[in-house]
């Protein structure tokens, strides 16, 4: 079914299901905010490459606000709801961006438990090696995920680039084999460049 919806675009990529703070200052996106605070609505988050929109976003609510300005500035958590595909999309009068959208969903198959459990080993490898201990909450919130691929990619130091094809991605195994490679590849570059642990720790999701 497709629907309308206000679209920020952003050098950021949301997965589903994941915590993000935000602070808009600008102002036709404080309108924006306002408008979705006003009426109880979300938002798509689209992330910018090579200064062009992908077509594949995520549908994001308003999860809390933590703080206003009196210049109308807003510190905000939004919260990933699910993916979807752009149609069209043309500039508002208020300035900021709207689309027609359709929902952009998996492809049907199940996931192989062996796979789940070898991303996990690599993960919790790289984690150990760099010495960064995750937040309870952090396990707690993978544990229940129904895609683990995309909470593990919360904290995996992917870039821009990467973390837009793996939401771009229509099959759980798909994305939990991209995320190994990516492991194995991250793994014996660590031993050569300790910079990517900041990447890692700073990759600037909520647990």
């Amino acid at each position: 079914m497709e629907k309308v919806i206000p679209i920020f675009p952003l050098k950021l990529v949301i997965f589903p299901q994941s915590f993000y703070p935000l602070h808009i200052f600008e102002k036709r996106y404080k309108k924006m905010i306002s408008k979705c605070l006003e009426e109880k609505t979300g938002f798509g988050i689209v992330s910018l490459l090579k200064d062009d929109l992908s077509q594949i976003g995520t549908y994001v609510v308003i999860d809390k606000v933590l703080k206003t300005y009196l210049t109308g500035e807003m510190d905000i958590i939004v919260k990933g709801v699910k993916r979807f595909f752009i149609i069209d999309h043309e500039i508002h009068p208020e300035g900021y961006y709207v689309a027609t959208i359709k929902d952009y969903k998996d492809n049907p198959g199940e996931t192989d438990i062996i796979l789940i459990e070898e991303m996990e080993i690599k993960f919790e490898n790289l984690i150990d090696k760099i010495n960064y201990k995750l937040e309870d909450k952090f396990w707690k919130n993978y544990k229940s995920s129904k895609l683990k691929s995309f909470k593990v990619a919360e904290k995996s130091g992917l870039t821009l680039e990467q973390q837009q094809v793996l939401l771009s991605m229509r099959h759980e195994s798909m994305r939990i084999t991209f995320l190994i490679e990516h492991f194995e590849k991250l793994d014996a570059m660590l031993n050569e460049n300790s910079a990517l642990k900041q990447i890692i720790i700073g990759d600037g999701y909520i647990n």
